[in-house]
């Protein structure tokens, strides 16, 4: 018969698990969003970003600084 395992041992586990896996996580995630996919033949190399994410990330720290402009600088 197959030994028990209990929800905090299986925690533990997933816990270590995932842990030793890069490829997968909350921030994995968001520099796929964020950079050009890595290049194969030079995996060292820096990862440039997305054109399309400069222009919101700027458009969105325009309009954060324009809301703080108006409602507490004036």
């Amino acid at each position: 018969m197959a030994k028990r395992i209990t929800s905090s041992e299986t925690k533990v586990w997933l816990k270590h698990y995932f842990q030793r896996r890069r490829d997968t996580g909350f921030w994995k995630a968001v520099a796929d969003i964020a950079l050009y996919p890595p290049n194969p033949f030079k995996p060292e190399a820096r990862r440039l970003p997305r054109p399309g994410f400069l222009i919101a990330a700027g458009l969105i720290a325009s309009a954060v600084g324009w809301f703080l402009y108006f409602n507490f600088a004036r």
